[in-house]
């Protein structure tokens, strides 16, 4: 393994787990994003590897006094035989925040990945409940080279009620699945897992891609209780389409 960063991020040591594979905790000394700035993160997993890539803590979006966005762009690139995991901790935008962020992955074929999002309404302990100015996620998928998957979502309280979006739910979570492995059964076993799980508290659906992968869309009011219900979709995942157990991932 090989890598290089630049302060305030730092790449921990990583763990080799069990299963064969890494796990890697990014670590970031600022308190945070603040408008202006740009976080970017490129990572390549190679042939036959396996990453789980996560951080230590939720990304704090603060406020933007200048009107700048706050700037996040994730690239990585999976080859073939490779699996990829990256759930990283929720996103929590601050009061007049402006947040844009982009997730493009790069898969030859063989490759697999599993990528986790929690957006939060903001610190709703200090009663900052969608008062951010913009909130805008963008994730892309090539397969070999060719664009197969654009999903965005946008959401800018100030502009669009957020009621109309998300109705009386305060927290949106998104789990894409990516692999040539993935079939229609196992869309339906995690559908049964989502009906086994879910409550009145979690509004949660899952559908297949056009290709090579679904996607696992939630609705809650807290976000560790999306955490719960992604993580039990991401560990039957493991389970059902590449063999392997589940893992427990310390912070």
């Amino acid at each position: 393994m090989s890598s290089s960063q630049k302060a305030p991020l730092k790449i921990a040591k990583p763990f080799a787990r069990s299963d064969g594979g890494l796990t890697i905790y990014l670590m970031d000394a600022s308190p945070g994003l603040f408008g202006g700035d740009l976080q970017t993160i490129i990572c390549r997993i190679g042939c036959n590897s396996s990453l789980y890539l996560t951080n230590q803590s939720s990304c704090k979006i603060h406020p933007s006094h200048t009107q700048e966005l706050s700037l996040q762009m994730q690239t990585f690139y999976i080859e073939n035989g490779a699996l990829f995991e990256y759930i990283p901790e929720p996103i929590v935008p601050y009061e007049g925040s402006r947040y844009e962020g982009a997730t493009t992955l790069y898969m030859q074929t063989g490759g697999s990945a599993i990528i986790g999002e929690i957006l939060t309404p903001g610190r709703i302990g200090r009663g900052e409940v969608f008062l951010f100015r913009k909130f805008q996620s963008t994730f892309s998928v090539y397969w070999d080279e060719q664009c197969m998957v654009w999903d965005t979502l946008v959401i800018e309280p100030m502009r669009i009620s957020n009621r109309l979006i998300m109705g009386t739910f305060t927290h949106v979570g998104t789990l894409y699945v990516l692999s040539e492995m993935m079939n229609e059964s196992h869309v339906v076993a995690i559908r049964k897992v989502l009906d086994s799980i879910v409550g009145i508290d979690v509004y949660a659906g899952c559908s297949a891609l056009q290709k090579n992968g679904m996607i696992v869309r939630m609705l809650g009011n807290h976000a560790w209780r999306l955490q719960e219900v992604m993580r039990e979709c991401h560990m039957h995942i493991r389970k059902i389409i590449f063999g392997l157990e589940a893992i427990d991932i310390r912070k």
